[in-house]
């Protein structure tokens, strides 16, 4: 069955013409037809601990993308809408390191966003993912390559298989422009522990710095939030806002696409180093 599964991943990986949004539709249209395959809703969280503990198996991946994926996506792809313009002085090289990466949902929406602004031909992205999942980064990085092809975008992509708390992060670059992407982790007790020392590391990346973080308005993700905005006191300014989200999705508990809405929690804060 992982085989299968495999397979799966992959043909749908190659669907991807115009974006993300082409793989998360194959998915759930494999997730649709194939019940019989997948997890329930309850064996996925109780094993996950509802989806805060590193994914073990290509149908736990299949199950998180169905069911989350573009809830990520579209935050965001709203958060970068809303904070940054990137079509005036558009850097070519530019550095983005994914935390807690996952499936590297984060950086197919900063991707998808950099090909909607009309300057993804132009780009060149040097691409760092942190997971402590095998299953999950190997996942991202073959999402990530497949989708540069789409959208006409040179990568370099490097993977770290850790925790953040024993993450190491790429100082020394030729990027002029480095974006620190926080999606949906912000809200977990180990991540919110490894904040201080991510902290530390990021103010030593040289160049401009922006660092975005998401997460639904859940009662530790406040805790988050707080954190980071107390560790990353040298940022020049704070963008912070609550955003009430409606977008069609599919739902995995009813087996059926609908409008769903949710308060996304979003943050950007960005920096100059020497």
């Amino acid at each position: 069955m992982r085989d299968q599964l495999q397979l799966q991943i992959n043909n749908a990986s190659e669907s991807m013409n115009s974006g993300f949004s082409d793989y998360y539709q194959n998915m759930v249209d494999y997730f649709h037809q194939n019940p019989d395959k997948n997890l329930s809703y309850s064996a996925f969280s109780n094993r996950t601990e509802r989806a805060t503990k590193a994914l073990t198996s290509e149908q736990e991946a299949i199950f998180y993308i169905v069911a989350y994926g573009w809830q990520h996506h579209q935050s965001m792809q709203h958060l970068l809408s809303e904070t940054l313009d990137f079509t005036s002085n558009a850097q070519e090289n530019i550095r983005v390191v994914d935390y807690g990466c996952g499936q590297g949902v984060a950086t197919l929406a900063f991707m998808d966003h950099l090909a909607k602004k009309g300057v993804a031909q132009q780009s060149s992205l040097e691409i760092h993912l942190i997971e402590p999942s095998r299953v999950s980064l190997d996942i991202a990085k073959l999402l990530i390559e497949r989708l540069a092809i789409a959208h006409g975008i040179k990568v370099s992509i490097h993977c770290q298989q850790r925790t953040l708390g024993s993450a190491l992060l790429p100082l020394n670059s030729e990027c002029v422009e480095t974006f620190h992407l926080l999606s949906n982790v912000i809200d977990i007790e180990a991540v919110q522990i490894a904040l201080p020392n991510i902290a530390k590391q990021i103010k030593s990346c040289t160049g401009k710095n922006f660092l975005l973080a998401t997460c639904p308005k859940y009662a530790n993700a406040q805790i988050g939030f707080r954190i980071l905005h107390q560790e990353i006191d040298f940022a020049d300014n704070f963008y912070d806002e609550c955003w009430d989200m409606t977008y069609q999705m599919y739902r995995v508990i009813q087996a059926t696409w609908n409008q769903h809405t949710s308060t996304q929690r979003m943050a950007m804060m960005p920096w100059t180093s020497s």
